[in-house]
């Protein structure tokens, strides 16, 4: 039975749907290239993005925002990364309840062994995106930011399903 509400669409939905199963069945393990710290998927995306937005000065739930994630699963991640001696934890001088991240030389150089490493992974990706002009790249960013509003039990406009 062809699923008809998909239109034309379902052979990128059925990627998309792939690619989330495959990455939340993966996100669980921790893994590492021999090179520092071994991390699972979202601990290094929560130490990228730390790296990121350093001297921003964001708190913990605008980090957490910006990553599409929980803000106690934000926490869980950031106490693994201080354990592991890559973030340091710090209390903003104007208010003493915010933390600020920042990252710690080690944090920097696990960064700089294993970033060339998954830019390669990430490398035939972005080689189609290349051939994009910057047009079609945007509206694939509308595209992915319109599906996330469907999920993001933050966003107001998010689906007319509700979680039971």
């Amino acid at each position: 039975m062809k699923l008809e509400w998909m239109g034309e669409n379902r052979e990128i939905v059925r990627s998309l749907m792939r690619y989330a199963n495959l990455y939340a069945h993966n996100q669980i393990g921790r893994f590492s290239s021999g090179e520092g710290a071994a991390l699972s998927m979202l601990e290094w995306q929560t130490l990228e993005c730390i790296l990121e937005f350093e001297g921003e000065n964001y708190n913990m739930a605008t980090l957490a925002e910006k990553l599409g994630i929980p803000a106690s699963n934000f926490s869980k991640y950031v106490k693994t990364l201080v354990e592991k001696g890559l973030v340091e934890r710090y209390k903003r001088a104007d208010n003493r309840k915010e933390i600020i991240l920042l990252p710690s030389e080690a944090g920097w150089e696990l960064y700089r062994k294993n970033s060339a490493l998954i830019a390669r992974e990430w490398q035939p990706a972005f080689a189609l995106l290349a051939q994009m002009t910057p047009a079609d790249r945007e509206r694939i960013l509308e595209f992915l930011e319109e599906l996330s509003r469907g999920i993001d039990l933050g966003d107001r406009r998010r689906s007319f399903l509700k979680r039971v």
